[in-house]
């Protein structure tokens, strides 16, 4: 999957689903790593997003 996701209510949807599956202990392993990946990676997409929309919103510090 790529960073194509709109929006951080999409990301935090699409991860909150794969938390979701994670606890399901019954999956096989190998779906449980690829979650596990995939939620990786939509975490940090969701902080680097978090972090540009503070920076948005942060006072300008130039003057």
């Amino acid at each position: 999957m790529s960073d194509d996701i709109d929006g951080l209510d999409a990301v935090l949807g699409r991860l909150e689903a794969l938390v979701a599956r994670l606890a399901d202990v019954s999956s096989p392993l190998e779906r449980l790593v690829a979650d596990h990946q995939e939620a990786q990676r939509l975490l940090g997409l969701a902080r680097r997003r978090l972090e540009e929309a503070a920076r948005r919103m942060a006072p300008d510090q130039t003057g």
